[in-house]
């Protein structure tokens, strides 16, 4: 596995290549639009990017422990 620069700069499109289509291009888009996404840095009008670091940083607060309820199976 390589090791990431934390100052990578990463493009909206590497994020989704990178989460296999989990965050996607479009959703970057619009969570940028509403301000409730990743930090980024505006490059230009239509030019935009992800510090890796604080892409990570964003992405690890949202981590949420599993619920410990008990083995329940589906009905």
């Amino acid at each position: 596995m390589q090791e990431s620069n934390p100052d990578q700069l990463l493009s909206r499109d590497q994020i989704e290549r990178e989460t296999g289509g989990g965050i996607t291009r479009r959703w970057l888009e619009m969570a940028a639009f509403r301000g409730d996404g990743p930090p980024f840095i505006k490059l230009s009008r239509r030019c935009v990017r992800y510090r890796r670091v604080d892409y990570e940083t964003w992405l690890a607060r949202r981590t949420v422990a599993p619920i410990d309820g008990g083995d329940h199976a589906a009905a």
